[in-house]
């Protein structure tokens, strides 16, 4: 992971000495939401909540913009700021740092999400939907004469319009919520951002929030088997991303045999391109106008009309 970045922009839109408004603006806003969406995904195993931000987010998720005159055109720097820094101490030792190391940053967790979306990872753990969404405005510097943007972080790749299809392909495919009841071991809580751990009988862990419980309910079930009804959120591919919980209740061995169970979409969304099929003259419309779809001939076909008339 790199503590500076380098952000290039290449096509029409790149002139030596000026950029246009508006280009600025999408870009920088893309990195800052980006930044914060990743960060907060990574600490509360979601990238936007209902409410206002965290007032922690927002100082961790900062960077800097290095203002260069004698730059290439096109290109800008962004220096961030390593999340053993910026965190409250009891975030430190959260799964964000092991993510990106003890020098990473929220940029890097950006960027990490954005390479995979990128390209096409749809069983992913660095992105949720609203990162999706985040990555998808890439497509609006691209409506405005930016071919392409490459990033440099230590390594590098690049964003183009092959790779933001992707992007967008991801967003469509990715199944909508839905309703749950699954029952399995509370393993793990954590009160800084009421997340928690349930393991099913079979094994698969999976990871939720418990925003709307109370506090005393959550502590109390902890190590024990309960019975979680809420909502499932789904990766791309169909996996559970996360579980939303909206009630907990003790559960028996009855109950857990019953719905100790991973969620499953109840439907996949389709990409209307998949209906768009070419036709002939032996199939579609073409291959039935015209044709009488019974066996009788047209004089038996006239007498029967004369006999209903």
């Amino acid at each position: 992971m790199s503590l500076l970045h380098e952000i290039k922009l290449k096509g029409a839109a790149v002139h030596p000495e000026r950029i246009s408004a508006p280009l600025f603006q999408d870009l920088l806003h893309i990195f800052v939401e980006g930044a914060q969406r990743a960060l907060r995904f990574r600490i509360e195993g979601r990238s936007t909540a209902r409410g206002g931000m965290p007032s922690w987010l927002r100082s961790a998720a900062q960077f800097d913009l290095l203002l260069e005159p004698q730059s290439e055109a096109g290109v800008f720097k962004v220096e961030s700021r390593p999340l053993r820094q910026v965190l409250p101490g009891h975030l430190r030792s959260s799964e964000a740092l092991s993510d990106v190391g003890a020098e990473g940053s929220a940029v890097d967790l950006f960027e990490a999400g954005l390479e995979d979306a990128l390209a096409g990872v749809a069983d992913s753990d660095r992105f949720d939907e609203g990162l999706v969404e985040t990555f998808s405005a890439f497509s609006r510097l691209l409506d405005q004469g930016v071919e392409g943007i490459e990033v440099v972080n230590g390594h590098t790749f690049h964003i183009d319009a092959e790779g933001v299809e992707r992007v967008v392909r991801l967003r469509r495919q990715t199944p909508p919520p839905r309703a749950i009841r699954i029952a399995g071991k509370l393993d793990a809580i954590r009160h800084s951002d009421r997340f928690f751990t349930l393991v099913l009988e079979g094994g698969a862990a999976l990871r939720g929030v418990w925003e709307r419980l109370e506090s005393d309910r959550v502590t109390a079930s902890f190590g024990q088997n309960v019975i979680v009804s809420g909502v499932a959120v789904f990766r791309p591919s169909g996996s559970v991303l996360r579980i939303e919980a909206e009630h907990l209740e003790p559960s028996s061995a009855q109950q857990a045999a019953l719905w100790s169970v991973l969620p499953r979409p109840l439907f996949t969304p389709m990409d209307p391109r998949a209906l768009r099929q070419s036709q002939d003259e032996r199939s579609g419309l073409r291959a039935i106008f015209g044709q009488w779809p019974g066996e009788e001939t047209e004089q038996e076909l006239s007498a029967a009309l004369r006999e209903f008339s």
